[in-house]
């Protein structure tokens, strides 16, 4: 099974995919009959379009070179010339009719059918565990839903249709060309094996060319995500003249190869337009010498209109010959590009429901974990995992406040993951109110599960969307007790426009401590049994901090509560503390009954309380 990593790396080798273009098709099943207008639309412009070349043919042979008008036997019939110009000129103005009917159908049920794709691929995109997120860089994930999909519709649009448009011309031409005079349509098809040779030499380097650009340019949008995400970092590190440096390394490379693709290009369409040529020439090239030798006529039915219309048939015949490069580009981009969509919509969550989810739309509270192994790696044959998780066992009762310390890397936040089931544990079993979080129907066991990062997301909105996310029933007056609760109503309320005042991407306008309060505003809205703060206070200053604590003695009453930090000062009333050491559980209990053992939670107390005692005598100098 395709796990879906690092997809853009996995462009096929092939131009046309039968099955892939049949799962395109599916999309627009649902408007088949405006595309069999559509279809309708284009028999007749191509039929339209092959009428004016015998109206010229015509009036050429009837009212301009008529033999017996040149030798006087019969007057000019300057009305006939205008009843065709007419004609012509009605021709011109039908097709232009149903040219704007055909584009406005087919730009309709292309937009529709890409708006279902979108919507369906972001639907399963959203299923997707953290796993997956990880190993898959924002960038690339954010080109599958944007670029690709925009590609696939140009081609329905602009790559399809119109070939089927150009089969269709040239079938028509074809015809016209055999029922006119055979031998003429034999002659301005002579350079055709030619056009076909070049058009297969081009066909192999312009496919070998256009994957290594698509390769090239989809590195270089998912560096310029990661640098774009780091720029804080390369600031601090004055970084920019490397990064310059790396970037104009890579544009070079994808440049160098965007080139090749453009000679091959710049070779193909001199080639074409020289045998195109070759053709008109051939025409005049026979015509002449049958006309001299047989005194001015090519069948004996004065054709001077017959050259005339052969040239133009022969430029109708070849200009879809010539489009084709620029056809079979977007061809293959759309290929390239729904297979990607494609591999992306077959990636099986590894997350998700089982046959028959188990529903708890409120539990008690009551957490335990059995003998639990987890590692972020993936499986290898003969290889032991880097185990994040050993063996752990923990029994957390309803209502009870539990916290977890350790130093950095030791599993605690990684315990956050699990318990929500952003990840799936290799081993041992994790339990709410005694069932496998695995039974549980996902959506209620997260609805019941509220967690509070360091690093707070704020979506661009207003503070009231942001503490809503997206439950529009959570009335006015819950909103603004859950803000005062966790005393974020006083800054709020100084804010330009209050609750509607708008946060800007990731909420960068705000401080550290208004977002972490905005977070805990969010989650007590959304009312959680469960309530994990992961390190929620580490980032927060002392005045805020006491503000946070004062709100937590009183909200977390009845919850369960898991709270993971690194400043052991908020943590000391906890009714039991956990200490975690590579993985481990080493020691548990209370504040007191851990500074009596004398192990490493007293260690940590120590350090940190001597760091805190220097901070201090520091800023008092100061």
């Amino acid at each position: 099974m395709n796990n879906g990593y690092h997809m853009e790396d996995e462009l096929q080798q092939r131009a046309y995919d039968t099955r892939i273009m049949l799962r395109l098709l599916g999309y627009v099943r649902p408007w088949r009959a405006w595309l069999g207008l559509a279809s309708l639309l284009l028999l007749l412009l191509s039929v339209l379009g092959n009428v004016t070349p015998l109206l010229v043919m015509h009036s050429v042979d009837r009212h301009i070179n008529n033999p017996a008008r040149l030798t006087g036997g019969e007057s000019a019939d300057i009305a006939g010339l205008w009843r065709m110009v007419a004609a012509i000129g009605v021709l011109i103005l039908a097709q232009a009719l149903l040219r704007y009917a055909q584009v406005l159908i087919v730009s309709l049920v292309g937009q529709r059918a890409m708006f279902d794709m979108r919507m369906r691929l972001f639907t399963h995109f959203q299923d997707f565990s953290l796993r997956f997120l990880d190993r898959n860089p924002a960038g690339r994930l954010l080109s599958r839903l944007t670029t690709d999909i925009e590609k696939v519709q140009q081609t329905i649009v602009e790559g399809v249709v119109a070939m089927v448009s150009d089969f269709m011309t040239l079938f028509a031409v074809l015809v016209i060309m055999l029922y006119v005079n055979w031998v003429l349509a034999l002659i301005a098809l002579a350079p055709l094996p030619l056009v076909f040779a070049t058009s297969v030499i081009f066909r192999k380097y312009a496919q070998r060319s256009f994957l290594e650009v698509r390769r090239k340019i989809a590195h270089i949008n998912a560096w310029m995500q990661e640098n774009i995400s780091g720029m804080r970092l390369v600031r601090l590190f004055n970084r920019e003249d490397a990064n310059f440096a790396e970037y104009e390394h890579r544009n070079a490379v994808h440049r160098d190869e965007w080139l090749r693709q453009i000679r091959n290009f710049a070779l193909y369409f001199p080639a074409v337009e020289f045998l195109s040529s070759l053709s008109t020439a051939l025409i005049l090239l026979y015509c002449g010498l049958f006309m001299l030798r047989q005194g001015g006529s090519v069948t004996g039915q004065g054709s001077i209109g017959t050259i005339f219309a052969f040239v133009f048939l022969a430029e109708r015949f070849f200009g879809p010959i010539r489009a084709l490069a620029d056809r079979y580009n977007l061809i293959l981009e759309a290929m390239a590009s729904s297979e990607r969509v494609f591999q992306l919509q077959d990636t099986v969550p590894d997350i998700q429901n089982g046959p028959n989810p188990k529903a708890c739309p409120q539990v008690s509270g009551a957490v335990s974990l059995d003998r639990v192994w987890f590692s972020y790696d993936d499986p290898q044959p003969g290889k032991e995992p880097r185990w994040v998780l050993k063996d752990l066992c923990l029994d957390i009762r309803p209502g009870e406040r539990v916290a977890i310390v350790g130093h950095t890397g030791a599993g605690k936040s990684t315990l956050t993951h699990l318990l929500s089931r952003f990840y799936d544990i290799q081993r041992g079993a994790i339990r709410v109110d005694g069932v496998d979080v695995r039974d549980y129907d996902l959506v209620q066991l997260r609805r019941n599960i509220g967690v509070v990062l360091q690093e707070v997301f704020l979506f661009s909105g207003t503070i009231d969307e942001n503490i809503r996310l997206g439950d529009n029933g959570m009335g006015e007056e819950h909103v603004l007790a859950c803000a005062a609760h966790v005393n974020a109503a006083p800054f709020i309320g100084r804010l330009p426009g209050k609750y509607e005042y708008t946060v800007g991407e990731r909420g960068g306008n705000l401080s550290v401590g208004q977002r972490q309060l905005i977070a805990f505003a969010r989650t007590l809205a959304h009312n959680p049994r469960i309530l994990v703060l992961d390190e929620a206070t580490a980032s927060i200053d002392t005045e805020t901090e006491h503000l946070i604590q004062d709100a937590l003695e009183k909200l977390l009453a009845g919850r369960t509560s898991i709270v993971i930090a690194h400043r052991l000062s908020t943590i000391q009333h906890a009714d039991r503390i956990v200490v975690m050491h590579h993985g481990e559980i080493r020691e548990m209990g209370t504040h007191q009954e851990l500074l009596a053992q004398n192990g490493l939670y007293r260690t940590l107390y120590e350090l940190q309380y001597k760091a805190e005692e220097q901070h201090d005598n520091t800023a008092n100098k100061t």
